[in-house]
Order: structure tokens, then C-alpha cells, then sequence
């Protein structure tokens, strides 16, 4: 008789499927916006780094800073295995003195997303970075337009996309 393994199987179906609809374990996300006022004192305590870049106009240049996702880190945002689920809608959002404003994805930022650092520069080939640059600036290695190379950058916030 195949009347009982088909009525087995609808059982378990049943059974699954109230299992399926208990909601993920991360589905709470407890974020809290971050806000960090970029001054000196935010590149205390957090390991120094260089990239080598070439600028749009094609000029070679040293830049030397922070990992802004180490900037990240030392103001409490989690990146690394902590980054998934519903963390990866948080984004970053760097400001400027004349109100310019780019975005960065989280991803873009660790580590263990990509090889590549995105830096918070204070120094271009040796030198502080001059008055229409600095004194900081974001710095993203291998991108063809500098649209994201935020200059003169005053603050840095970690928001959430709804």
C-alpha cells in the first residue's frame, strides 16, 4: 500500500515547514550609529600603513595614514566574521569641510572581504598633505576616478541602510 509512506512524507513536510518559518538566529540587529570627528587624536593607538597610488592625472604618489577600517574598529564598528547578515546593509559615510560627502560599503573596508586598504592619509611622499587636501584624506588604491577621495575630511559616520 503506498498510502502510509505518502502521508509520512506530507507529516514531515508539515513538520519542516514549521521549522522554516522560526526566523534566523541574526535577524535582531542592534546597531547603533557610529559618529567619529576626524582629528589627529583619531590615529592614536592604531597601526600606521602606506599605499602606493597612481592619481588620475597619472602622477605616482606615496600616501601614508590609517586603514580606515581599523579606524572602524578602534571606535567599536565589528567587521570581520561579525560582518554578515544583516550587518552588511551598515555603510560608511565620510565627510568633508565643504560638505562633500562619499560612501564606502563595509566589505570595502576589512580585511577579510578584500586585499585592498582604503587609507585616512595625513601624508602624500613624506610630507603632511597641503591645505587643499588635508590634513586628512581618504586614499582608495585602484580606482581610476578620485571621486571617492574625499579631501579635507572633518568627520566619518556608520549608518544603516533601511
Amino acid at each position: 500500500m503506498t498510502v502510509t509512506p505518502r502521508l509520512g512524507v506530507v507529516r514531515a513536510a508539515l513538520v519542516l515547514g514549521t521549522i522554516a518559518l522560526a526566523p534566523p538566529a541574526f535577524a535582531a540587529d542592534a546597531f547603533a550609529p557610529v559618529h567619529i570627528p576626524v582629528t589627529a587624536e583619531t590615529f592614536r593607538g592604531i597601526d600606521r600603513t602606506a599605499v602606493d597610488v597612481t592619481e588620475e592625472d597619472g602622477t605616482k604618489a606615496h600616501f601614508e595614514g590609517v586603514a580606515l577600517g581599523d579606524v572602524l574598529t578602534a571606535h567599536g564598528v565589528q567587521l570581520g566574521r561579525a560582518l554578515r547578515g544583516p550587518a552588511l546593509a551598515h555603510y560608511v559615510v565620510v565627510k568633508a569641510a565643504d560638505g562633500y560627502r562619499a560612501v564606502y560599503a563595509l566589505p570595502e573596508l576589512d580585511r577579510t572581504f578584500n586585499d585592498r586598504v582604503i587609507l585616512l592619509a595625513d601624508r602624500r611622499n613624506g610630507a603632511p598633505l597641503d591645505a587643499r587636501a588635508g590634513p586628512f584624506r581618504i586614499v582608495v588604491p585602484g580606482e581610476k576616478h578620485e571621486a571617492r577621495w574625499v579631501r579635507q575630511v572633518t568627520e566619518i559616520d556608520v549608518e544603516s541602510a533601511p
